[in-house]
């Protein structure tokens, strides 16, 4: 039988992987600030925010590649140290997998994952290297040396590393910002599956909300170095407390109804309705986007909406809000 990440395995039994108490974190000026969080076992949160919001920073003190300055962050109810106070930075069960890479670059590809998988049996060892080199795409790069290989090429290769390692904690920075629709699919399917069977905990950070929505139980709203909301994804697309935070999670359309401000995303309306919740368009045009159309509306000579549908709506002089 082949061997497959996706083996269960039975680790002792602890609740909460990740624990972050009031953390505080500063570079000349202050980058996150009384930041709380708990990451359970099994469990995939998101960090949606700016670039240059803190994501980044928080992943690797989280992975203990930095010194915590003020708070604490806990796994599995030890204190994580940074590189101050532990001689080889990092964790072996916390994976980091970032825009670095930190790759073995003159190993060829291969090499670099199976240099990672050394806590196996040698034959294990081998079918887990081929195992990710074809989940990741990466077997007719095999045998070129990782310094040759493209920039996407070394983000597969840096995720297929950190799943070497079979972790109990996946950190992910922007995971899928190198990858085409197809493979980041089949990433986040099997990433999903990692979690189901092996009850790996995942906390992932991105700028791009939709992303996040696809994977994640819960999602924190990272803004000036707080978490200035945690709410479901379903909270954070059809509930967005603003314009700019709406922005992150897909297409939104505001407008000004009986003197009041309104968000709606744009499967939000409906054709029939009440007088009180009516809008009158003129419409402009229809994009094919696959499984529906993208209609575009003028409201006013300064407001423009879009409304999905399966067919265009060309004839549509008015809908009502939901």
């Amino acid at each position: 039988m082949a061997f497959s990440l996706l083996r269960k395995i039975f680790p002792k039994m602890f609740n909460c992987m990740i624990s972050i108490k009031n953390l505080t974190h500063s570079i000349e000026k202050p980058i996150l600030e009384h930041l709380n969080l708990e990451l359970k076992k099994g469990e995939i949160q998101g960090i949606v925010g700016v670039s240059g919001a803190g994501k980044s920073t928080l992943l690797n003190l989280i992975a203990g590649f930095l010194d915590v300055q003020d708070g604490e962050i806990l796994f599995e109810g030890k204190k994580i140290v940074g590189p101050s106070y532990k001689l080889v930075p990092g964790y072996e069960d916390i994976q980091l997998v970032n825009q670095n890479f930190a790759l073995d670059l003159y190993h060829t590809v291969r090499e670099n994952i199976r240099l990672k998988a050394e806590h196996l049996t040698a034959k294990d060892r081998e079918e887990l290297t081929e195992e990710l080199l074809d989940l990741l795409e990466l077997k007719p790069l095999e045998n070129r040396k990782a310094h040759v290989i493209s920039g996407g090429e070394k983000q597969r290769l840096s995720l297929a590393r950190a799943l070497a390692k079979e972790p109990k904690v996946l950190l992910l920075d922007e995971p899928f910002s190198h990858l085409d629709v197809h493979l980041r699919s089949k990433l986040m399917n099997y990433l999903m599956k990692l979690r189901e069977v092996r009850k790996t905990s995942i906390l992932m950070v991105t700028h791009n909300g939709m992303e996040a929505m696809a994977m994640c139980d819960t999602i924190h709203f990272l803004h000036q170095g707080k978490f200035v909301r945690t709410a479901s994804p379903q909270d954070f697309y059809y509930h967005p407390r603003n314009k700019f935070e709406a922005s992150f999670f897909g297409e939104i359309n505001q407008i000004t109804l009986n003197n009041k401000r309104i968000l709606f995303r744009p499967n939000e309306y409906q054709l029939i309705g009440n007088q009180s919740s009516r809008v009158e368009v003129e419409f402009e045009r229809a994009v094919f986007q696959g499984s529906y159309y993208a209609n575009y509306f003028k409201v006013t000579q300064r407001t423009k909406v879009v409304l999905y549908s399966k067919t265009p709506l060309e004839n549509l002089t008015e809908f009502y809000l939901n």
